[in-house]
């Protein structure tokens, strides 16, 4: 990791240390600041971040839970190399998962969430940061499923997304214009959402989730030109 690279994470205010490093080092991975394959150096990260080691480690623990890092046998963390393989099972068990929980989350979604998946268009229509747009879109999609009212279901949901975040900033980096189409998009499931349209909800996500794979698998074999066909994003 450069030296550059972690300069460009910036100073994190004490007061929320713990926080504050999870959120800069989950947008720097996701932004590709910190690419794949980056060892995360605690000595670095601390002096750079200008906090200790504890809340360091802590916010490693966590990304780690999240998918975005991994520990070799040595302990040591690394920033997560995403695989083909791994986005197939992701986006398969999604493409199951999801549909139950949309469907039932569009009977059940009340003004107040809708507003609030409403705001997190917005505020993603507005983003140019990439590391930023993809915690948002993570947290619209959760904000469309979790009406459903499933702990269950919803934990397992919770996990998939998680893992695939870095799936989606991978996608998004392979193909710039893909951020348009998947807001798009997001806008064609609100307003399914608040059509109480279950069946319309379904067919978009599906859809969203669907052409994300395609230019995940695109991408990852070497096909460019089959990336840049147009795509969502989630």
């Amino acid at each position: 990791m450069t030296s550059e690279g972690i300069a460009a994470l910036g100073d994190v205010p004490r007061r929320t240390a713990h926080q504050e490093v999870l959120d800069r080092l989950r947008r720097a991975i996701l932004g590709g600041t910190l690419a794949p394959g980056t060892p995360l150096i605690l000595s670095d990260l601390s002096k750079q971040l200008g906090v200790s080691r504890t809340p360091i480690r802590e916010a490693i623990r966590d990304l780690a839970a999240e998918g975005l890092v991994d520990f070799d046998s040595y302990r040591s963390s690394i920033v997560h190399t995403p695989t083909l393989d791994e986005a197939q099972e992701i986006y398969e068990l999604r493409l199951i998962l999801e549909p139950i929980a949309v469907r039932r989350a569009v009977a059940n979604i009340t003004d107040e969430e809708l507003a609030r998946a409403r705001t997190l268009h917005e505020r993603m229509l507005e983003t140019t940061e990439l590391g930023a747009w993809v915690e948002l879109n993570r947290d619209f999609h959760q904000t469309l499923t979790d009406p459903a009212r499933s702990p269950r279901l919803l934990s397992i949901i919770t996990s998939l997304r998680n893992a695939a975040a870095i799936q989606v900033a991978l996608s998004l980096r392979a193909r710039a214009s893909q951020l348009g189409q998947a807001n798009e998009d997001h806008g064609r499931i609100l307003d399914a959402y608040a059509r109480r349209d279950a069946d319309a909800a379904v067919d978009f996500t599906q859809q969203h989730l669907r052409s994300t794979l395609a230019v995940i698998e695109a991408y990852e074999q070497g096909d460019a030109e089959a990336a840049e066909q147009p795509s969502g994003a989630s």
